[in-house]
């Protein structure tokens, strides 16, 4: 058989799909989104290197706050002395509360509606892991001095680059900042809603969180460097963190939910007991000294 059209055979005739080539921008997204704490560590390696590369970039940055000869008078502003104490505050009150809902979740189960176990313990696994241990240890280890007491902005010390390690600083030091890191955590609190509101609460928690980390640079307290860095860490721990709590999720919620309302009831019962005795003895022993 001829075929007299060749548009027919053509149709006939199978089709050979070249691969479409993928737009930049889409496959660092599809990265991202395929390998996120792998996406964040490479974040973290650029922020660090560019900041080294130009180490002119803090400096301006902490200028645009800074006054000759007075330093950085921002940081004797009412009002961001204010900011400054509620984002030191907010850790205390958010572990506290953490801890009263999963001691909740603990006693009354999955009907008390609190957020479930696993999830409580991913978001003060951010606060113990990244705030309190990696930040925590940078800043009493590398001995960056903080832009007020460096020699451009009035101060004695030199300027040091960031992972530079330095004696410029003993304890509590500029990198990385501690508040941002803080500032940072809070998003994940988005963990504990909904699923279908988790991203408007992590865009409502972002604005305070820039607010608190931001005002420190205005202090002259952290350099731009030391708070970028510390966002990275803290997204990277709460990306980790949730990775894990999620595969384990159902047995650390079965080991929890419920499970301390007899041992609470039993220590309870142990401590008015232990109580109550004392108080006989003691009421006896007094009787007997008065008689």
């Amino acid at each position: 058989m001829i075929w007299a059209d060749g548009s027919a055979f053509d149709r006939c005739r199978p089709r050979i799909r070249t691969p479409a080539r993928r737009h930049p921008l889409r496959a660092a997204l599809a990265l991202a989104q395929g390998a996120p704490v792998a996406t964040l560590l490479v974040l973290l390696a650029l922020a660090s290197l560019t900041f080294a590369l130009f180490p002119g970039l803090d400096l301006a940055v902490s200028g645009l706050f800074a006054v000759p000869g007075e330093g950085f008078p921002l940081a004797r502003n009412e009002t961001l002395l204010a900011i400054r104490d509620l984002n030191r505050a907010l850790p205390i009150w958010i572990a506290v509360a953490l801890l009263v809902a999963l001691l909740g979740r603990g006693v009354w189960g999955a009907r008390s509606r609190l957020p479930p176990p696993h999830a409580l313990l991913h978001v003060l696994g951010v606060y113990l892991v990244a705030c309190l241990g990696i930040v925590h240890i940078l800043k009493n280890t590398m001995g960056r001095a903080r832009p007020e007491h460096i020699l451009l902005f009035g101060g004695n010390k030199t300027f040091t680059l960031p992972w530079q390690i330095s004696n410029a600083c003993h304890s509590n030091c500029s990198f990385s900042s501690g508040e941002a890191a803080s500032a940072m955590a809070m998003l994940a609190l988005a963990y504990l809603a909904p699923r279908g509101w988790r991203a408007p609460v992590a865009l409502a928690l972002t604005l305070p969180g820039l607010v608190f980390s931001l005002n420190r640079i205005a202090f002259g307290s952290h350099f731009l460097s030391d708070v970028v860095i510390s966002w990275l860490i803290v997204a990277t721990t709460i990306l980790a963190l949730r990775s894990i709590t999620h595969a384990y999720g159902a047995r650390i919620d079965a080991g929890v939910d419920g499970q301390w309302r007899e041992p609470l009831l039993g220590a309870a019962r142990h401590v008015t007991s232990t109580g109550r005795m004392a108080w006989v003895r003691t009421r006896w022993l007094f009787l007997r000294a008065a008689a």
